[in-house]
Order: structure tokens, then sequence, then C-alpha cells
């Protein structure tokens, strides 16, 4: 949507909308639009490490947890990824010898994600870039901004979570 002619021909099929409401909607759409974008241009910058972001963020959470291993479905919470979507992130990362599963000891039903001692060194040598990288693109905005992105967002996500279960009502 670079240039915008996804949000105005989208705008000008709302008939009977007010322009106030269509305005709003271009924003939203051009928003959703930049999003994607920065997920986009994450995904190319994991790749060069041969890992998807959400990957990246597996390792990472592995990486910093006291113990170094969480079930499957904690990392799934922990990233807000559906179960079957970790799993496959799960197969990708295992397959590369970066994490191992095992067992739980108190439940064999269930198991535990560990990272091999390659994946602790792979997350030793990239996740200082990682931060800096992040480091790099926040400075360009003041605390300020920064502390009202993060307001206007939680008021966007609390939003669609609502929007979210009132569709799971109506559809049940």
């Amino acid at each position: 949507m670079k240039d915008q002619r996804y949000a105005n021909m989208v705008i000008e099929s709302l008939k009977g909308w007010s322009e106030q409401d269509k305005a709003i909607i271009r924003e939203g759409l051009l928003i959703l639009d930049m999003h994607r974008e920065i997920e986009m241009v994450t995904e190319i910058i994991g790749s060069r490490l041969g890992l998807y972001a959400r990957q990246l963020e597996i390792l990472e959470i592995l990486f910093n947890h006291p113990e170094r291993q969480l079930t499957p479905a904690q990392l799934a919470d922990e990233i807000h990824l559906t179960r079957s979507t970790i799993t496959g992130n799960l197969d990708s990362l295992q397959k590369k010898g970066l994490i191992k599963r095992e067992s739980h000891p108190d439940d064999r039903r269930m198991l535990l994600i560990t990272l091999t001692q390659k994946g602790v060194d792979f997350c030793k040598k990239t996740m200082p870039q990682r931060y800096a990288d992040t480091l790099m693109v926040m400075k360009v905005t003041s605390k300020n901004e920064r502390a009202t992105l993060r307001k206007v967002y939680k008021k966007i996500l609390e939003k669609v979570k609502e929007l979210a279960e009132e569709k799971i009502i109506v559809n049940h």
C-alpha cells in the first residue's frame, strides 16, 4: 500500500459511510500496512540468520529463561502463537539442532523444550546484535513517543481482543 491506492480503493467502495468513518478506516488500513511492512523487514533480517522472526523469539525466550526450558504451550503463550504454529517452528529449530524436546520429568505426556549447546552458542552470538538493532531502531523516537506508541497499541489490542471475543460468541 506504499502508494495508498489500495486504501483509496477500499474507501471508494464504502457507500453510505460518513466521511469521518471513511477517514478512520483509511488510517487504520495504512497503519496496518505499516505494521505488516515492519514484520516483513523483520523477517528479512531474521532470514539472514537462517531463521524466521518467531523462531528467533523462541530462542530468545529460552535463552533468557532462568531454567532455559519451557513447554511448547508456555512458549506459544509467550510469543502469542497458536499451538500448531509453535509446533512447526519447534520442528524447524530442532532440525537445525538449536533446541531439543525432552519428556517432562513430572508428566510424561508433556514435553520440555530446551536449548542445545548449539542453540546457546547461537544466542550468545546473535542476541547482542538483535538488541543493538532494536536500540538503533527505537532511538529514532523519543521516550514520550515510545510511551504513546505503547499506549495506543495497547488500546487497539484491547479493542481487537474484545471484537474477537464478540465474534466467537456470535459464531457459536
